[in-house]
């Protein structure tokens, strides 16, 4: 990199691919950086040249020193960069290792900013944030001009930023063709560098036991499940709906596993996927973690676990322990310990391990058991008692409640005691080069927060995962409050952004979150972490978040102005907030109504397909789409040309969303109209579902913009218009 690097002002915009260069008129800007500086400092340099030559249309050079003749940025602290030391001096703040600023000054009579931070990963959002005031926005559909033309005026700037949310975490990979467990390499890159921008400082890679990310053996049985989406096909084909929009392969896939045949094939793309990841993400200043569940296997375990339960789970790809697996059972321990360290030594670079409970918990017969033993070492019950455990667990208003409330703490109790003595050497997680990698632990019930403190070892994080979305947990916020002091100072809230219960349609959350967020804070929380599937919908709450991390005074309705305004211009934003308030509803809607209501799995079109009138709700949320389809299609007329395309990708989501709804309204019709022996009119309904369905599938096909919306397409393929298709033809068939 240090081959790019100029002396004095030159009169072409340095390029960072290789030398080229482009003649561009105007002023130039003179970027300075340490002789020495770090890596993250040297990107932070090119990636601000690059932002100039996009907002500007100007020149600009990174030289070794400023020549007076042009306005200057200084990138760096007083520790890297001389310059920085000498235009600063004793005006330089104390600043955490994540605080950055922008800071206006004169230099050798020329304007010149300051841009640094408390470390080489901080000066780099500190670029990023000089970015954003010229009005540069940072979307998950890539970085976004002003649409305004901003004035080189590096005058006035004074901006000291320190996190309000020490820890953000996003998490990638995950399941499903519309997630990113779709995304290759390059995909997954160019969103790690706009969560770079968006000043993310955590990756968590979930991986799922199924998938081809690792390879071991025990006692004689070897992995060989190495599969992607719960294991099912999407097939492409020329009667496709929307496959304009793909490539031409037969099959949906991630396209970093299309060569891939193999159990061997399959294992060694996985792991050069997520080491590519890993190593991007450190490139980028970020921690990596691995999010894994430690207790289920891919099904073919079940040959050196006695009595091993049947698999379970979508796919039914999974086992975990039985009735002869007892929380001190050696042989459990050594498998369980296997397969962590078969993960470790996969991807020796990872900072973190994220050990989730099981969902759907089925090692509940030792509960009581574990709980005497966890008692007795830990006093548990100077706190709460096992009796109050369970009842709170019965009580609560989570989806988790009732007999599924109790299996869930039962589950966990067990767990918990069977993972106090997985690791009584410590090695567990110790990497191949002697790092000691974190722990943490992730879906902790709710009941036992209390006792929180008592039961996880205070080297270990925790991440919260107290219900399937944003407003289910805002109703149920008084369980925050139960942690302990120490406990809560470690802990970090999931934020579910889209949840794939609603499914494929467009979610935003945005208001919850906010109150969230603002609960988190006011107790001590250290920080949140993502949860979505599809990603294109999102950016209100990303731009949100990147803003509230660092200030907690934002609000929802100031980041949306401050999105759409830079980017489609004044005048805008109203309309667009009004989109983005009726999305919330029909989220909320369908949250309360439905939860499953489009989980992207088989079924998800033909469990419609039954008799009756149309629910109410129904009616409600598909208004409350269309209202936002309505004003962002009136707003793209308000909005520049780069805003129009914007927009329009979003618009078309909306429309998306009310043709779905027009799709299965008929089939509610046809199911009633075979029901009443009226066939013909059942072959009607069926034709406008048809109809339907490819009309939502090629609106996502217009303006796929990410292999999740690829998916998508998959998904409506399989999931809706093969279903309807060959159920329209057996009807047909019997007129």
């Amino acid at each position: 990199m240090r081959g790019c690097w100029v002396s004095g002002v030159v009169a072409t915009c340095l390029l960072l691919c290789g030398g080229s260069s482009l003649a561009v008129a105007g002023p130039a800007v003179e970027v300075v950086v340490g002789a020495d500086a770090p890596p993250l400092e040297q990107l932070a340099a090119t990636e601000w040249v690059a932002q100039v030559r996009s907002l500007f249309d100007v020149e600009a050079a990174i030289v070794e020193s400023p020549s007076g003749d042009n306005p200057v940025v200084l990138i760096g602290s007083p520790k890297t960069n001389s310059a920085v030391a000498d235009a600063m001096g004793a005006d330089w703040p104390e600043l955490s290792d994540q605080g950055h600023l922008l800071r206006s000054l004169k230099l050798k009579g020329q304007e010149a900013v300051v841009v640094g931070g408390g470390s080489p990963v901080a000066t780099l959002w500190a670029v990023y944030e000089l970015g954003r005031h010229f009005g540069m926005r940072y979307t998950a559909h890539g970085d976004k001009i002003p649409a305004v033309k901003p004035k080189l005026d590096f005058t006035g700037i004074d901006k000291t930023l320190e996190p309000q949310q020490q820890q953000r975490i996003w998490r990638t990979v995950n399941d499903f063709p519309v997630g990113p467990e779709s995304w290759g390499l390059a995909e997954q890159k160019t969103m790690l560098q706009q969560l770079a921008k968006l000043k993310y400082n955590r990756i968590m890679i979930s991986v799922w036991p199924w998938q081809p990310f690792v390879d071991y053996e025990f006692r004689g049985t070897r992995k060989q499940t190495a599969t992607l989406f719960f294991d099912e096909t999407f097939p492409i084909d020329s009667d496709t709906p929307g496959r304009t929009a793909l490539d031409r392969s037969p099959i949906f896939t991630n396209p970093d596993f299309a060569a891939a045949k193999t159990y061997d094939e399959k294992t060694a793309a996985g792991k050069k996927l997520l080491t590519g990841i890993i190593d991007e993400a450190h490139r980028l200043g970020m921690t990596v973690g691995l999010s894994i569940s430690p207790l289920e296997f891919p099904k073919e375990f079940a040959a050196v676990l006695p009595d091993a339960p049947k698999p379970h789970g979508i796919g039914n790809l999974v086992i975990g322990p039985g009735p002869k697996q007892t929380p001190d059972d050696p042989l459990f321990r050594d498998l369980v310990r296997t397969k962590i360290r078969a993960y470790v030594e996969t991807y020796p670079t990872i900072d973190h391990m994220y050990f989730t409970m099981p969902e759907f918990p089925n090692w509940n017969a030792p509960a009581k058991t574990s709980w005497e033993r966890l008692d007795e070492k830990l006093g548990l019950e100077s706190v709460i008692d096992y009796g109050a455990v369970v009842q709170a667990a019965r009580e609560r208003t989570t989806v988790a409640n009732g007999d599924r409330g109790e299996s869930a703490v039962q589950g966990n109790i067990t767990t918990l005691d069977f993972l106090h003595n997985l690791d009584p050497d410590g090695t567990m997680l110790k990497a191949p080069d002697g790092r000691q990698i974190g722990g943490v632990l992730t879906a902790l019930d709710p009941a036992l927060f209390p006792i929180a403190d008592k039961l996880v070892p205070e080297y270990i994080e925790l991440l919260h995962f107290v219900d399937y979305t944003a407003r289910r947990v805002v109703q149920n916020k008084q369980l925050l409050a139960k942690l302990p002091e120490s406990a809560a100072k470690r802990s970090m809230i999931i934020l579910t952004l889209a949840d794939d219960n609603v499914g494929v349609l467009p979610q935003l959350a945005t208001s919850d979150i906010h109150a969230l967020l603002n609960e988190t804070q006011k107790l001590g929380w250290a920080g949140f972490s993502t949860r979505y599937w599809m990603v294109g919908d999102l950016d209100p709450t990303l731009n949100y978040l990147a803003l509230a991390a660092f200030d907690s005074s934002v609000t929802p309705q100031q980041a949306n102005v401050e999105l759409i305004d830079g980017i489609c211009g004044p005048g805008v934003a109203q309309r667009m907030t009004l989109a983005f308030d009726a999305i919330e509803k029909a989220t909320a809607i369908i949250d309360e109504h439905d939860l499953g209501f489009a989980f992207p799995v088989p079924g998800m079109v033909m469990k419609h397909y039954a008799s009756g009138p149309t629910p109410a709700w129904w009616e409600e949320a598909n208004a409350a789409y269309n209202e936002a389809m309505v004003e962002m299609y009136r707003s793209q007329t308000r909005a520049g040309k780069a805003g129009r395309n914007y927009i329009l990708y979003h618009a078309k989501r909306h429309e998306f969303a009310v043709t779905y709804f027009a799709a299965i309204t008929a089939l509610r019709a046809a199911a009633q109209a075979k029901k009443d022996g009226d066939n013909e009119l059942a072959i009607e309904e069926l034709e406008k579902a048809l109809e339907a369905i490819y009309n939502a599938t090629h609106c996502i096909s217009e303006v796929a913009a990410s292999n999740s919306d690829r998916g998508l397409i998959a998904v409506m393929a399989a999931y809706g218009f093969r279903p309807v298709s060959q159920e329209y033809e057996r009807i047909e068939a019997d007129e």
